[in-house]
């Protein structure tokens, strides 16, 4: 766990940019808590018109690379700024870096000068995940060299769906999922928290295997930007985000100085606040790297600095928390809007918790509370 917060793990943001939209409904005067995990949900989320977005990152060199990501929009043309990032190619990205120097903080600056052999290449791919897909998809491609090009070259839905019916689902596709995903394996080659908590029922392989066929009926391989990491080593144009679409960025640029950095653990940082600050809540899927204890901690946390009517979004990817009845009340959950963002998501390893937050009644007493999480917590050893 210490590694995977003292490295660059993630460099592009493989969540739907429209689900989380979708959940939260911002609106103009909203304050937003968020999550930078690559820095692209912040940056996305400013497509909307907002107040302010605070974006938050235990891991200061994910906080490193959203403000590396903010200064290369902020100052540079957009063939330039793709370029620079990585979408594209481009040959003298450390000549572009010292442009932007003067626009990082101190510690962005002293970590990227210290780093500029990712630079050199675009920091796009060079978190740890990116990495891994990246050799990942170079497996598969050997493994099935003409059904993945063929399928990425598919441009209809209808066409799409018979070709996965017929060439795609194979039973031998399915057990090579099963294997890879065994949390005996993959716990070792990806070192990702996220395999850790695995839900009591939940298959990783399995579960996977059969959320990519829901997805290839639902969305094309080339508009879906995980499907594109895993399969071809990089992001199709079509997958991009707004962040990295032109018209994306001519609304993003207007409202950057909007976005403000913090370096804390969520929960911490939100048990410091005294009062109602927040009117969204994006979590990404913080619940996967959380035993239970913390998670209910968080969710205590969430509830007290929410503002009335506050709305939040919690992804989870292998892991089933759940939450506990003590305080469940004041988590409005809006489970048809949930069940409709998990059959639409393209990120289609994510289950959501989605809704809006009650401000009617006093959490349980102190002593209750604890009482409850320390049940919560038995139950969960």
């Amino acid at each position: 766990m210490a590694k995977f917060f003292s490295r660059l793990s993630y460099s592009i943001g493989n969540e739907d940019w429209e689900t989380e939209r979708e959940a939260l409904s911002i609106q103009p005067s909203d304050k937003i808590l968020c999550i930078t995990a690559s820095g692209d949900r912040p940056l996305n989320l400013l497509v909307n018109e907002c107040k302010e977005i605070v974006s938050i990152d235990a891991n200061p060199i994910q906080n490193f690379l959203l403000d590396l990501k903010i200064a290369a929009m902020r100052v540079l043309d957009y063939p330039n700024y793709i370029g620079f990032l990585g979408a594209t190619k481009l040959e003298n990205r450390l000549e572009i870096f010292k442009k932007l120097v003067p626009f990082l903080s101190k510690a962005s600056k002293d970590y990227w000068h210290m780093h500029q052999k990712m630079i050199a290449k675009g920091v796009l791919y060079q978190g740890a995940v990116e990495k891994l897909t990246k050799v990942i998809s170079s497996v598969l491609k050997v493994m099935r060299p003409i059904a993945i090009k063929k399928l990425f070259a598919i441009k209809n839905l209808e066409e799409q769906k018979e070709f996965v019916s017929k060439y795609w689902d194979r039973k031998w596709w399915r057990k090579l999922f099963e294997l890879g995903l065994h949390p005996s394996i993959s716990k070792f080659v990806i070192e990702d928290p996220g395999l850790v908590n695995v839900g009591a029922k939940i298959k990783p392989g399995a579960y996977i295997y059969d959320r990519i066929i829901h997805s290839l009926n639902h969305c094309l391989a080339n508009q879906n930007l995980l499907f594109s990491l895993l399969f071809q080593g990089h992001a199709s144009p079509e997958a991009f985000s707004p962040y990295l679409t032109k018209g994306g960025t001519q609304t993003i640029k207007k409202r950057l100085d909007r976005i403000t950095i913090q370096t804390s653990e969520v929960v911490k940082y939100l048990e410091a606040i005294k009062e109602p600050t927040f009117d969204c809540f994006s979590l990404s899927d913080i619940a996967s790297y959380m035993d239970h204890a913390h998670f209910v901690r968080l969710l205590k946390a969430v509830q007290k600095t929410a503002k009335p009517g506050a709305r939040f979004c919690i992804r989870q990817f292998l892991s089933s928390q759940q939450i506990p009845e003590e305080i469940r009340s004041f988590f409005e959950r809006d489970t048809e809007l949930e069940k409709k963002l998990e059959a639409k998501d393209r990120c289609f390893i994510y289950r959501f918790t989605v809704g809006k937050i009650k401000k009617t009644a006093d959490l349980p007493s102190s002593e209750s509370f604890d009482k409850a999480l320390i049940a919560e917590t038995v139950c969960s050893y």
